[in-house]
């Protein structure tokens, strides 16, 4: 792993962080897909976060970044292109929920 990827890794890590800390003061109540309501500090709603912060934008940027990665540059291997495009998605991701997150408490 190239010191680009664990830079990478360390940045996400501290966006997913700081999103679970700020959605524990943004989130708000939240509907199941059976129609019954969640409160914004159930055990449910948290584990629906936690779920979404750490595996559902990390599953969802390597999903797309496999297919940016098909994208021939400059002969670089599919694995680094993937790895470095995935890890690259997310950040961006996480950022933006993360400025959702502090305009959301700014206001």
């Amino acid at each position: 792993m190239s010191n680009t990827n664990k830079k990478q890794l360390i940045v996400l890590a501290i966006l997913a962080v700081s999103n679970l800390l700020i959605s524990n003061l943004t989130v708000g109540d939240g509907r199941t897909l059976e129609g019954h309501t969640l409160t914004a500090g159930s055990p449910e709603m948290r584990k629906s976060i936690i779920s979404t912060l750490f595996f559902g934008i990390q599953l969802i940027s390597f999903i797309v970044g496999a297919l940016v990665a098909a994208i021939p540059y400059k002969g670089i291997s599919y694995s680094v292109k993937w790895i470095t495009v995935s890890l690259g998605i997310a950040i961006v991701v996480q950022a933006t929920f993360f400025l959702i997150g502090i305009i959301k408490l700014l206001i």
